[in-house]
């Protein structure tokens, strides 16, 4: 289930040079608990350009917000590219590849 759906009050925290996804979750009973996602251990920059399956884009990344969309909320922000110059504004659905899988937010592989 795309964990957009059964969550509210999605932001972002950066904390200790990361970016974190914080939500809070609706469990199987409809208990709503507080949880985080730390989206630099499956994020990463590749040459100016988000990818998934990589970690730590937060140090080559600058104006990161959480866009909120029909379709999920979109990470957005400007990325360095292998030439050291930012490139123009990149966008990443977060729904593509985090779940909620009763409460916990978890990495689709």
């Amino acid at each position: 289930m795309s964990f957009h759906t059964s969550c509210q009050n999605i932001h972002l925290i950066k904390e200790d040079g990361k970016t974190i996804l914080h939500a809070e979750v609706r469990r199987r009973n409809n208990e709503v608990v507080a949880r985080t996602f730390r989206l630099d251990t499956h994020i990463g920059n590749s040459n100016g350009n988000f990818q998934w399956g990589g970690h730590d884009f937060t140090h080559s990344a600058r104006d990161i917000e959480l866009e909120q969309t029909e379709r999920g909320p979109r990470l957005i922000a400007f990325l360095k590219g292998a030439d050291g110059q930012y490139r123009e504004l990149q966008g990443l659905y977060l729904a593509d590849r985090i779940s909620n899988n009763d409460g916990e937010l978890v990495y689709l592989y």
